[in-house]
């Protein structure tokens, strides 16, 4: 990912040596991103981009060799492969957001290259073929960090890095334009031309180097925070689990103990779940709790927080609720329940759900105590007949605080 076709003139031993550790670097990053590649095989855009810098690497090793190798090579080959490196740059990038790129977008800089070469005015001008290699590359490098930022809600800290490096470059791409072409216009003494291939070539360093790295970084990034959220997440219906339920609910009630406002707790528990399973079957049993955390999810609200706590009981926490908006809240969820039916395979299915009520309204409100409640409510909701929303009388719940307090 060196840029723009140098003139014979100018290739001297010096450049030739600079462009060989710019090409060298490049080499080095595509290790790294095998490497990375190599410890999560699943990550497609890992070997996309390891194969971006192997492009790069024998893209700019092939300008080092002009003069020593016909210049089909050395420029027109040699171009063919850097344009191509960036493309499968941006076709890893859009690999790493989900999104597929067809063959001809990859390549769509590169053909323009080569059928730019076909001309003998362009062909022959050092200043027309550095503006649209540079052209290639920035489209490529913004489109590509234009993807990058468009994932920032993952919240993963190396795309504003990577977001960095690859308008950084893309600025070193315009400002070089005039400074080649200033150099071909005008006599200038040899030590000028190293001194700016120097810092072409620092560029191209500190650029892979540093893109070759946050990539890798990133990527890492993702699968740490795939595997942190799967160790919150029930497996089977995508929702908390009992250890994500509990902290975030300690956490919320926090917020609103200060805040000197009540939260509704809600504890479900499916009506004769282990007779469906003992009927149809564990599979069937699955689809149920799926379903049954459907129909839940659609009566909640956005920052209310629902979770499995085990088997077939569930628990919704809702902030800023009274405790009659909390019984209208279970109500909902209870007639839902009972009017759907669930298909599966020749079955249809219906299940009906007990629920158990709870309002925080002490100062100092812990979760256990109103777990309490809301569980000694769900169980006289099953004495009485199942089907059923029971709420936890406010002083039975207040009892229950201070004396699991002393």
């Amino acid at each position: 990912m060196i840029r723009g076709a140098f003139p014979p003139a100018i290739m001297t031993h010096n450049l030739s040596t600079l462009l060989i550790t710019s090409a060298s670097a490049l080499s080095v990053g595509a290790c790294l991103l095998v490497v990375s590649w190599l410890q999560s095989p699943t990550t497609r855009a890992l070997a996309l981009w390891a194969a971006a810098f192997a492009f790069g690497a024998f893209g700019v090793a092939l300008v080092a060799a002009q003069g020593k190798i016909p210049d089909f090579w050395s420029v027109l080959i040699a171009y063919a492969i850097l344009t191509t490196a960036y493309g499968i740059m941006w076709t890893g990038v859009r690999s790493f957001e989900g999104r597929p790129t067809p063959a001809y977008l990859m390549l769509a800089g590169t053909l323009v290259w080569l059928v730019a070469c076909q001309f003998e005015a362009f062909y022959g001008s050092l200043v027309a073929k550095t503006a649209l290699t540079s052209a290639i590359f920035i489209t490529y490098s913004v489109l590509s960090a234009a993807e990058i930022w468009r994932g920032r809600g993952e919240n993963l800290m190396s795309r504003r890095a990577i977001t960095v490096i690859l308008l950084g470059n893309v600025v070193f791409l315009v400002i070089r334009i005039p400074l080649l072409g200033s150099m071909h216009s005008h006599v200038l003494p040899q030590e000028i031309n190293v001194d700016l291939f120097s810092f072409i070539v620092f560029e191209t360093t500190f650029y892979a180097f540093g893109l070759a790295y946050m990539l890798g970084s990133m990527a890492r990034e993702r699968i740490g925070q795939f595997y942190r959220q799967a160790s919150l997440t029930d497996p089977l219906t995508g929702i908390a689990n009992r250890r994500d339920f509990l902290n975030r609910c300690e956490a919320l009630l926090s917020a609103s103990n200060l805040g000197r406002r009540p939260s509704v707790l809600l504890l479900l528990d499916i009506d004769n779940f282990k007779s469906v399973n003992d009927t149809y079957g564990h599979y069937v049993g699955d689809q149920v709790l799926l379903e049954f955390s459907r129909v839940v999810a659609s009566e909640l609200r956005p920052n209310d927080i629902f979770g499995r706590l085990g088997g077939e009981e569930f628990g919704c926490l809702i902030p800023q609720a009274s405790l009659k908006e909390g019984h209208d809240i279970a109500e909902r969820i209870r007639a839902k329940c009972e009017g759907t039916l669930l298909k599966v395979a020749e079955n249809t299915i219906g299940v009906t759900v007990c629920v158990g009520v709870a309002v925080s309204i002490a100062p100092n409100q812990a979760l256990m105590p109103l777990m309490l409640a809301a569980d000694q409510a769900l169980y006289h909701a099953k004495a009485n007949g199942r089907n059923r929303v029971e709420c936890a009388p406010v002083d039975t719940k207040v009892r229950i605080q201070h004396s699991s307090a002393a």
